[in-house]
């Protein structure tokens, strides 16, 4: 009779978590609290995927360590043309612009032909360009993510949903970072002519979304990406999704997580494929009864600022 309690009330408490817990249509995400040092939720997140121009995030990074002259002039060469995807770009060759609005297309309009010439101008070249970033993935521990080309174009650059929630955490840490991802749209010179900007991230529009950083992506290979900094009632929270299919279920799998975390039960028209995992204060992990065999990891709390947060982020071999 004991055991038979014990099995219902254990069979209680996974059909609870399951009806807590969102459906969301992103194979891969993780939605992280920066103030308290948490992962509030996650799915899939140690999944190696590519990241599609996520990757800009790093680029800039290292474009800012160098400290080189934001008011230098790049041009667009031939060398910056996509032999990846082929994809087209709003830059023509010949284009020169500064430094700083070549980084500035690169973040809010992910320019591929920008990020490219930022990586060329680079003390050694591309190749030494894309050495750093991967040192630097190294250095923020970020053991999973590599990186082959600066513009995220090559399906080799690849990462997980936590190291992307590190490299977020990094990146917010570079004011003119969070500044051009961040802006809605801008007007560029180019050549004789004035051309018009809008930011590639939706998010960044959304009046009711307080947006401190913001990066899509999006190849073939890597599906719709995005990783996003915003304030929320209970504190600031990273989101990194990977892998969607369309830009509509990227966008329903943040209103379900803002719901989510809000505690708000509005429903989000979002068809019910997989159970993220949810996390509570304990140390230990499960595998709950749930569609797929989704995973369930309990999280460790961690300190409360930014600065330290990247090191409660568990890799899989750690914490």
């Amino acid at each position: 009779m004991k055991k038979l309690i014990c099995a219902l009330l254990l069979a209680a408490t996974s059909l609870c978590a399951r009806a807590d817990t969102p459906s969301l249509y992103s194979p891969s995400a993780i939605v992280y609290d920066v103030t308290r040092g948490e992962v509030l939720l996650e799915k899939n997140a140690d999944d190696l995927r590519p990241i599609a121009s996520l990757t800009k995030l790093m680029t800039a990074m290292v474009v800012l360590d160098k400290a080189q002259e934001m008011g230098d002039t790049l041009t667009i060469d031939e060398a910056d043309i996509d032999r990846i995807k082929h994809s087209g770009s709003r830059i023509p060759v010949g284009t020169s612009l500064e430094r700083e609005a070549m980084l500035r297309l690169a973040l809010m309009s992910s320019e591929n032909r920008a990020a490219s010439a930022l990586s060329r101008s680079f003390p050694g070249g591309q190749s030494a360009f894309i050495e750093q970033m991967n040192l630097k993935a190294r250095g923020l521990n970020m053991s999973d993510t590599h990186f082959e080309d600066p513009t995220g174009l090559s399906p080799n650059n690849v990462s997980t949903a936590r190291d992307v929630v590190k490299l977020a955490i990094e990146a917010s840490h570079y004011p003119m970072i969070s500044s051009f991802t961040t802006l809605t749209a801008y007007e560029q010179t180019v050549g004789s002519r004035t051309r018009f900007y809008r930011n590639t991230d939706p998010v960044v529009r959304w009046t009711d979304w307080d947006v401190q950083l913001a990066k899509t992506g999006y190849t073939r290979e890597a599906g719709r990406c995005i990783v996003v900094d915003v304030a929320m009632p209970r504190g600031p929270v990273i989101i990194a999704l990977l892998g969607a299919r369309s830009s509509r279920a990227r966008s329903a799998d943040l209103a379900t997580i803002r719901n989510w975390v809000n505690g708000d039960e509005t429903p989000v028209a979002v068809p019910r494929l997989y159970y993220a995992s949810t996390h509570s204060h304990h140390s230990h992990s499960v595998v709950a009864s749930q569609p797929h065999r989704v995973k369930v990891r309990f999280a460790s709390t961690g300190p409360s600022h930014r600065h330290a947060a990247r090191r409660v982020i568990a890799s899989r071999a750690g914490a």
